[in-house]
Protein backbone atom coordinates (compact mmCIF):
# COMPACT_ATOMS: atom_id res chain seq x y z
CA UNK A 1 0.00 0.00 0.00
CA UNK A 2 1.45 3.53 -0.79
CA UNK A 3 1.48 5.71 1.82
CA UNK A 4 0.15 9.30 1.23
CA UNK A 5 1.87 12.31 1.88
CA UNK A 6 -0.16 15.95 2.61
CA UNK A 7 -0.45 19.21 1.16
CA UNK A 8 -3.63 20.41 2.08
CA UNK A 9 -4.66 23.04 0.02
CA UNK A 10 -7.90 25.05 0.43
CA UNK A 11 -9.07 26.74 -2.51
CA UNK A 12 -12.42 29.04 -2.01
CA UNK A 13 -14.30 30.46 -5.57
CA UNK A 14 -11.02 32.37 -6.56
CA UNK A 15 -11.30 32.93 -10.15
CA UNK A 16 -9.33 31.12 -13.10
CA UNK A 17 -6.37 32.84 -14.28
CA UNK A 18 -6.04 33.42 -17.91
CA UNK A 19 -4.74 30.99 -20.31
CA UNK A 20 -6.42 27.43 -20.00
CA UNK A 21 -10.03 27.76 -20.78
CA UNK A 22 -13.08 26.01 -20.80
CA UNK A 23 -15.95 26.31 -22.89
CA UNK A 24 -18.70 24.16 -21.44
CA UNK A 25 -21.85 23.76 -22.22
CA UNK A 26 -25.09 23.84 -20.08
CA UNK A 27 -26.37 20.39 -18.25
CA UNK A 28 -29.65 22.08 -17.67
CA UNK A 29 -29.07 22.24 -13.59
CA UNK A 30 -27.42 25.92 -12.74
CA UNK A 31 -25.93 24.09 -9.35
CA UNK A 32 -24.29 21.54 -11.83
CA UNK A 33 -23.12 23.62 -14.31
CA UNK A 34 -20.86 26.14 -11.17
CA UNK A 35 -19.60 22.52 -9.49
CA UNK A 36 -18.19 21.93 -13.33
CA UNK A 37 -16.87 25.62 -13.68
CA UNK A 38 -15.23 25.43 -10.17
CA UNK A 39 -13.59 21.96 -11.37
CA UNK A 40 -12.51 23.69 -14.35
CA UNK A 41 -11.33 26.80 -12.72
CA UNK A 42 -8.79 23.66 -10.68
CA UNK A 43 -6.96 23.07 -13.76
CA UNK A 44 -7.06 26.33 -15.29
CA UNK A 45 -5.49 27.42 -11.89
CA UNK A 46 -2.60 24.62 -11.97
CA UNK A 47 -2.04 25.27 -15.77
CA UNK A 48 -1.25 27.84 -18.13
CA UNK A 49 -1.59 26.47 -21.54
CA UNK A 50 -3.47 29.28 -23.93
CA UNK A 51 -5.49 27.24 -24.94
CA UNK A 52 -9.81 26.25 -25.00
CA UNK A 53 -11.34 22.65 -24.46
CA UNK A 54 -14.34 22.42 -25.31
CA UNK A 55 -16.56 20.04 -23.49
CA UNK A 56 -20.58 19.62 -23.79
CA UNK A 57 -21.64 18.03 -20.75
CA UNK A 58 -24.90 16.96 -19.12
CA UNK A 59 -26.55 13.93 -17.20
CA UNK A 60 -27.81 10.68 -18.22
CA UNK A 61 -29.08 7.27 -17.01
CA UNK A 62 -25.29 5.54 -17.13
CA UNK A 63 -24.51 2.05 -16.28
CA UNK A 64 -24.79 0.71 -12.90
CA UNK A 65 -22.52 1.75 -10.85
CA UNK A 66 -20.56 4.79 -12.96
CA UNK A 67 -20.47 7.97 -11.73
CA UNK A 68 -19.54 9.77 -14.83
CA UNK A 69 -17.76 9.12 -17.99
CA UNK A 70 -15.85 11.01 -20.54
CA UNK A 71 -15.47 10.27 -24.14
CA UNK A 72 -12.93 11.69 -25.89
CA UNK A 73 -12.15 13.21 -28.90
CA UNK A 74 -8.45 11.79 -30.36
CA UNK A 75 -5.82 12.59 -32.99
CA UNK A 76 -3.32 10.07 -34.07
CA UNK A 77 0.37 11.49 -34.99
CA UNK A 78 3.69 10.29 -35.56
CA UNK A 79 6.13 9.13 -33.03
CA UNK A 80 8.50 11.72 -34.27
CA UNK A 81 5.83 14.50 -34.15
CA UNK A 82 4.79 13.86 -30.66
CA UNK A 83 8.39 13.51 -29.12
CA UNK A 84 9.39 16.50 -30.79
CA UNK A 85 6.62 18.69 -29.52
CA UNK A 86 7.11 17.17 -26.12
CA UNK A 87 10.74 17.99 -26.12
CA UNK A 88 10.08 21.52 -27.52
CA UNK A 89 7.26 22.09 -24.74
CA UNK A 90 9.14 21.00 -21.52
CA UNK A 91 8.93 23.91 -19.31
CA UNK A 92 9.77 22.03 -15.72
CA UNK A 93 12.27 19.68 -14.74
CA UNK A 94 10.16 16.52 -15.29
CA UNK A 95 9.31 17.26 -18.48
CA UNK A 96 12.92 17.31 -19.60
CA UNK A 97 13.69 14.71 -17.57
CA UNK A 98 10.75 12.41 -19.75
CA UNK A 99 11.53 14.27 -22.79
CA UNK A 100 15.57 13.28 -22.57
CA UNK A 101 14.56 9.39 -21.52
CA UNK A 102 12.00 8.95 -24.59
CA UNK A 103 12.98 6.60 -27.56
CA UNK A 104 15.33 8.30 -30.04
CA UNK A 105 14.33 7.72 -33.45
CA UNK A 106 10.94 7.41 -35.07
CA UNK A 107 9.97 4.44 -33.85
CA UNK A 108 10.12 2.30 -30.25
CA UNK A 109 9.06 -1.01 -29.35
CA UNK A 110 6.40 -2.60 -27.29
CA UNK A 111 5.60 -5.42 -24.92
CA UNK A 112 2.20 -6.52 -25.81
CA UNK A 113 -0.19 -9.37 -25.99
CA UNK A 114 -3.83 -10.28 -26.99
CA UNK A 115 -2.99 -10.15 -31.22
CA UNK A 116 -2.98 -12.54 -33.83
CA UNK A 117 0.60 -11.80 -34.30
CA UNK A 118 3.73 -13.30 -32.79
CA UNK A 119 4.20 -16.80 -34.74
CA UNK A 120 0.91 -18.15 -33.57
CA UNK A 121 2.01 -17.65 -29.75
CA UNK A 122 -1.09 -17.72 -27.39
CA UNK A 123 -3.12 -14.13 -27.37
CA UNK A 124 -2.14 -13.96 -23.93
CA UNK A 125 1.72 -14.47 -24.40
CA UNK A 126 3.70 -11.49 -24.24
CA UNK A 127 6.09 -10.84 -26.80
CA UNK A 128 8.30 -7.53 -28.09
CA UNK A 129 6.95 -5.92 -31.25
CA UNK A 130 9.57 -4.10 -32.79
CA UNK A 131 8.66 -4.34 -36.78
CA UNK A 132 8.15 -0.97 -37.34
CA UNK A 133 4.80 -0.85 -38.19
CA UNK A 134 1.87 1.79 -36.93
CA UNK A 135 1.91 0.78 -33.65
CA UNK A 136 5.82 1.30 -33.19
CA UNK A 137 5.33 4.70 -35.36
CA UNK A 138 2.44 6.78 -34.26
CA UNK A 139 0.64 7.89 -30.65
CA UNK A 140 -2.90 8.71 -30.41
CA UNK A 141 -3.71 11.29 -27.69
CA UNK A 142 -6.93 13.64 -26.74
CA UNK A 143 -7.19 16.47 -29.30
CA UNK A 144 -7.17 18.72 -25.54
CA UNK A 145 -3.40 17.11 -25.41
CA UNK A 146 -2.58 18.10 -28.86
CA UNK A 147 -3.67 21.42 -28.34
CA UNK A 148 -1.45 21.81 -25.00
CA UNK A 149 1.91 20.39 -27.35
CA UNK A 150 1.11 22.92 -29.80
CA UNK A 151 -0.07 19.99 -32.71
CA UNK A 152 -3.57 21.70 -33.82
CA UNK A 153 -5.02 24.63 -33.16
CA UNK A 154 -5.20 26.16 -29.85
CA UNK A 155 -8.57 27.59 -29.78
CA UNK A 156 -10.31 25.08 -32.37
CA UNK A 157 -14.35 25.01 -31.82
CA UNK A 158 -15.18 21.42 -32.21
CA UNK A 159 -15.95 19.27 -28.86
CA UNK A 160 -12.54 17.78 -26.94
CA UNK A 161 -14.76 15.63 -24.96
CA UNK A 162 -18.24 14.59 -23.89
CA UNK A 163 -18.82 14.34 -20.15
CA UNK A 164 -21.43 13.02 -18.71
CA UNK A 165 -22.91 12.48 -15.49
CA UNK A 166 -24.88 9.49 -13.90
CA UNK A 167 -28.80 10.97 -13.04
CA UNK A 168 -29.15 8.17 -10.97
CA UNK A 169 -27.28 9.16 -8.19
CA UNK A 170 -27.32 11.73 -5.69
CA UNK A 171 -24.53 14.63 -6.06
CA UNK A 172 -23.09 17.29 -3.95
CA UNK A 173 -22.33 20.26 -5.68
CA UNK A 174 -20.28 22.40 -3.78
CA UNK A 175 -17.38 21.29 -1.17
CA UNK A 176 -16.76 24.82 0.09
CA UNK A 177 -19.06 23.55 3.13
CA UNK A 178 -17.97 19.75 2.90
CA UNK A 179 -20.08 16.86 1.20
CA UNK A 180 -23.30 16.11 2.34
CA UNK A 181 -23.95 12.48 3.84
CA UNK A 182 -25.72 10.12 0.95
CA UNK A 183 -23.86 12.15 -1.22
CA UNK A 184 -21.15 11.85 -4.05
CA UNK A 185 -18.69 14.85 -4.27
CA UNK A 186 -19.72 16.33 -7.98
CA UNK A 187 -16.53 18.62 -8.13
CA UNK A 188 -14.06 16.09 -7.82
CA UNK A 189 -15.39 13.25 -10.20
CA UNK A 190 -15.56 16.37 -12.55
CA UNK A 191 -12.13 17.10 -12.13
CA UNK A 192 -11.33 13.24 -12.67
CA UNK A 193 -13.47 13.69 -16.04
CA UNK A 194 -11.56 16.21 -16.99
CA UNK A 195 -8.46 14.71 -16.78
CA UNK A 196 -9.31 12.35 -18.90
CA UNK A 197 -9.96 14.69 -21.77
CA UNK A 198 -6.86 16.64 -20.95
CA UNK A 199 -4.98 13.18 -21.96
CA UNK A 200 -5.09 10.94 -18.74
CA UNK A 201 -5.52 7.90 -21.69
CA UNK A 202 -4.55 4.37 -22.16
CA UNK A 203 -4.52 2.65 -25.47
CA UNK A 204 -4.58 -0.31 -23.54
CA UNK A 205 -8.19 -0.18 -23.16
CA UNK A 206 -8.75 -1.12 -27.07
CA UNK A 207 -6.11 -3.56 -26.80
CA UNK A 208 -8.04 -5.45 -23.67
CA UNK A 209 -11.31 -5.61 -25.55
CA UNK A 210 -9.55 -7.40 -28.41
CA UNK A 211 -9.48 -10.51 -26.40
CA UNK A 212 -9.91 -12.76 -28.84
CA UNK A 213 -6.93 -11.31 -30.58
CA UNK A 214 -8.97 -10.73 -33.73
CA UNK A 215 -6.28 -8.22 -35.02
CA UNK A 216 -2.75 -7.55 -35.38
CA UNK A 217 -0.93 -5.49 -33.66
CA UNK A 218 -0.79 -2.66 -35.56
CA UNK A 219 -4.45 -1.98 -35.08
CA UNK A 220 -3.97 -0.76 -31.85
CA UNK A 221 -2.02 2.47 -30.75
CA UNK A 222 -0.15 3.72 -28.03
CA UNK A 223 -1.21 6.98 -25.85
CA UNK A 224 1.36 9.70 -24.74
CA UNK A 225 0.82 8.19 -20.95
CA UNK A 226 1.35 4.95 -21.89
CA UNK A 227 4.88 6.11 -22.92
CA UNK A 228 5.31 5.68 -19.23
CA UNK A 229 3.97 2.37 -18.69
CA UNK A 230 6.60 -0.13 -17.28
CA UNK A 231 6.85 -3.73 -16.25
CA UNK A 232 9.74 -5.60 -14.91
CA UNK A 233 9.23 -8.32 -17.73
CA UNK A 234 9.10 -5.61 -20.48
CA UNK A 235 12.26 -4.50 -19.00
CA UNK A 236 13.77 -7.47 -19.27
CA UNK A 237 12.46 -8.31 -22.95
CA UNK A 238 14.37 -5.08 -24.01
CA UNK A 239 10.89 -3.70 -25.26
CA UNK A 240 10.97 0.55 -24.38
CA UNK A 241 7.17 0.45 -22.89
CA UNK A 242 4.54 -2.05 -21.46
CA UNK A 243 1.54 -2.41 -23.68
CA UNK A 244 0.14 -5.41 -22.55
CA UNK A 245 -3.46 -6.09 -21.11
CA UNK A 246 -2.99 -8.91 -18.66
CA UNK A 247 -2.94 -8.80 -14.46
CA UNK A 248 0.76 -8.17 -14.30
CA UNK A 249 1.55 -5.22 -12.40
CA UNK A 250 2.42 -2.19 -14.24
CA UNK A 251 4.44 1.20 -13.03
CA UNK A 252 4.69 4.73 -14.07
CA UNK A 253 8.33 6.17 -14.87
CA UNK A 254 9.87 9.41 -16.09
CA UNK A 255 12.75 7.52 -17.01
CA UNK A 256 12.24 4.90 -19.29
CA UNK A 257 11.04 2.78 -16.46
CA UNK A 258 14.77 3.21 -14.50
CA UNK A 259 12.92 5.10 -11.73
CA UNK A 260 9.50 3.85 -10.67
CA UNK A 261 6.50 6.16 -9.47
CA UNK A 262 8.09 9.42 -11.07
CA UNK A 263 10.51 9.86 -7.91
CA UNK A 264 7.02 10.60 -5.70
CA UNK A 265 5.73 7.25 -4.79
CA UNK A 266 7.38 3.71 -3.97
CA UNK A 267 6.31 0.14 -5.54
CA UNK A 268 6.02 -0.92 -8.87
CA UNK A 269 2.19 -1.24 -9.59
CA UNK A 270 0.76 2.38 -10.25
CA UNK A 271 -1.34 1.43 -13.44
CA UNK A 272 -4.76 -0.34 -13.64
CA UNK A 273 -4.55 -3.16 -16.08
CA UNK A 274 -8.04 -3.72 -18.21
CA UNK A 275 -11.17 -4.77 -17.51
CA UNK A 276 -11.21 -7.77 -19.61
CA UNK A 277 -7.41 -9.55 -18.67
CA UNK A 278 -6.61 -7.31 -15.78
CA UNK A 279 -7.67 -6.50 -12.44
CA UNK A 280 -11.48 -5.14 -13.87
CA UNK A 281 -10.51 -1.52 -14.04
CA UNK A 282 -9.76 0.76 -17.04
CA UNK A 283 -5.97 0.90 -17.84
CA UNK A 284 -6.65 4.61 -18.31
CA UNK A 285 -6.43 5.26 -14.67
CA UNK A 286 -3.84 4.75 -11.54
CA UNK A 287 -3.98 1.55 -9.58
CA UNK A 288 -7.32 1.27 -7.88
CA UNK A 289 -7.51 1.57 -4.17
CA UNK A 290 -4.12 2.68 -3.15
CA UNK A 291 -4.66 6.30 -2.81
CA UNK A 292 -2.53 7.31 -5.71
CA UNK A 293 -4.72 10.07 -6.96
CA UNK A 294 -7.96 11.65 -8.74
CA UNK A 295 -7.17 9.50 -11.44
CA UNK A 296 -8.39 6.39 -9.38
CA UNK A 297 -10.58 4.49 -11.07
CA UNK A 298 -12.94 4.71 -8.18
CA UNK A 299 -14.35 7.46 -6.00
CA UNK A 300 -14.61 8.39 -2.73
CA UNK A 301 -17.75 7.26 -0.56
CA UNK A 302 -20.43 9.65 -0.50
CA UNK A 303 -20.12 12.41 2.01
CA UNK A 304 -16.27 12.42 1.53
CA UNK A 305 -14.14 14.85 -0.69
CA UNK A 306 -12.02 13.35 -3.69
CA UNK A 307 -8.37 14.43 -3.95
CA UNK A 308 -6.16 15.51 -6.16
CA UNK A 309 -2.11 14.71 -5.45
CA UNK A 310 1.44 15.65 -6.56
CA UNK A 311 1.71 12.49 -8.67
CA UNK A 312 -1.66 13.62 -10.91
CA UNK A 313 -0.12 17.40 -11.47
CA UNK A 314 3.10 15.30 -12.26
CA UNK A 315 1.30 13.27 -14.60
CA UNK A 316 -0.32 16.40 -16.36
CA UNK A 317 2.75 18.49 -16.37
CA UNK A 318 5.03 15.86 -18.47
CA UNK A 319 1.95 15.06 -21.16
CA UNK A 320 2.15 18.82 -22.39
CA UNK A 321 0.68 20.57 -20.10
CA UNK A 322 2.55 23.86 -18.36
CA UNK A 323 2.71 24.54 -14.82
CA UNK A 324 2.33 27.86 -12.86
CA UNK A 325 5.12 28.61 -11.03
CA UNK A 326 4.00 27.44 -7.49
CA UNK A 327 2.41 24.19 -9.30
CA UNK A 328 -0.23 24.22 -7.40
CA UNK A 329 -2.93 27.13 -7.48
CA UNK A 330 -2.58 29.55 -4.58
CA UNK A 331 -4.80 29.27 -1.44
CA UNK A 332 -7.92 31.28 -1.77
CA UNK A 333 -11.78 30.40 -2.35
CA UNK A 334 -13.07 26.54 -3.01
CA UNK A 335 -12.31 24.13 -1.00
CA UNK A 336 -10.04 21.28 -1.79
CA UNK A 337 -8.07 19.27 -0.92
CA UNK A 338 -4.61 18.50 -2.88
CA UNK A 339 -3.16 15.77 -1.10
CA UNK A 340 0.56 14.69 -1.88
CA UNK A 341 -0.83 12.13 -4.62
CA UNK A 342 -5.16 10.27 -6.52
CA UNK A 343 -12.46 7.90 -17.81
CA UNK A 344 -12.20 7.55 -21.47
CA UNK A 345 -13.51 5.86 -18.52
CA UNK A 346 -16.09 6.03 -16.35
CA UNK A 347 -15.85 6.65 -12.79
CA UNK A 348 -17.09 4.24 -10.28
CA UNK A 349 -18.67 4.84 -7.05
CA UNK A 350 -16.52 3.25 -4.13
CA UNK A 351 -17.71 -0.49 -3.40
CA UNK A 352 -17.29 -1.68 0.51
CA UNK A 353 -14.84 -4.19 -1.18
CA UNK A 354 -13.20 -2.64 -4.28
CA UNK A 355 -11.34 -5.19 -6.78
CA UNK A 356 -7.76 -6.10 -5.52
Amino acid sequence: MVGRFCLLLILCASPAYAGLTFNISSTGNAAADAGFQTAADFWSNVFVDNITVNVNAGFSSLAPGVLGQAGSARQTFTYAAISAAVNSDATSADDSIFAANLPTGSSFSVYTNETNEAGGASNETPYVDNDGGANNTQVRITTANAKALGLTAANGTSTDTTITFNSDFNFDFDQTDGITAGAFDFVGIAIHEIGHALGFVSGVDSLDANDDGAFADDAFRVSLLDLTRFSPDSIAAGADIDFTADNRAKFYSLDGGVTAGGGLVGGLDHFSRGVVNGDGRQASHWRDGLGLGILDPTAAPPGQLNVVTALDIQAFDILGFDLRTSAVPEPSAFSMLLVGLFGCGGYRRRRRNPAA
